[in-house]
């Protein structure tokens, strides 16, 4: 019985080693930027040959994965951390301003958005990228992000004349958050900052109006009875 015991005790001591002789020798794999043993598979995640998936409910093989754009994986409230893109090149903050404003226009709302959080990247007191930057989250209904990316544009803007844009975008998001005393002050105070201007953006104001009309008639008296 002795010897058996030894000679079992022997054979587990070399499968040990020679696994970790295995481990030690396993070439390097990344995940989100960290490296980790090839043959060692992190929680939550699935093998495949092609590399990992991120479990049974996203069970693509990586190389789909890594054609997503991970920063909108979002949700529609959301307020997580968003991961910063990595630079491409050496462009300015108003470089990528004016792609994301041009990538607005097409309606192409995920490259506006890498654009712009470059510019925010680049230039964090630019109240032009942060507003360009709420206009992307907005429309991608990404609200809470939105309006924080208003409110910090909003804090650079330096009472520029622009700014009734930002407490507009603002408005606009705190009125479908249904956060109605703050839609309506952020409104009032974009009309007033837009009659100090002497400009004219007739659609552009008109709305803001018809928002700020629309909380008025829901606050009466009459519309709450």
């Amino acid at each position: 019985m002795s010897i058996i015991f030894h000679t079992l005790v022997l054979l587990m001591i070399l499968i040990v080693l020679s696994l970790t002789l295995c481990t030690a020798g396993a070439e390097k794999v990344y995940y989100s930027g960290l490296a980790f043993d090839s043959e060692i598979v992190p929680s939550g995640m699935i093998p495949y040959e092609a590399g990992w998936s991120e479990g049974a409910l996203f069970s693509s093989p990586t190389w789909i994965l890594s054609q997503i754009d991970q920063n909108l994986t979002s949700s529609v409230l959301d307020r997580g951390i968003t991961p910063v893109p990595t630079p491409t090149d050496a462009g300015t903050a108003d470089d990528y301003i004016s792609a994301g404003f041009a990538a607005l226009d097409a309606g192409n709302y995920r490259s506006a958005y890498s654009a712009f959080k470059q510019a925010t990247i680049r230039e964090p007191s630019s109240a032009d990228a942060w507003y360009g930057l709420g206009l992307s989250l907005e429309n991608q209904k990404r609200l809470l992000s939105a309006l924080d990316a208003y409110a910090t544009a909003i804090t650079h803007s330096d009472n520029s004349a622009d700014e009734w844009t930002f407490y507009a975008g603002k408005g606009r998001v705190c009125f479908a958050l249904n956060r109605i005393e703050e839609a309506k002050k952020a409104l009032e105070t974009a009309i007033t900052r837009y009659e100090n201007t002497g400009i004219s953006y007739p659609d552009e104001f008109q709305e803001i109006s018809r928002l700020l009309q629309e909380i008025n008639e829901k606050s009466s008296p009459a519309y709450i009875k």
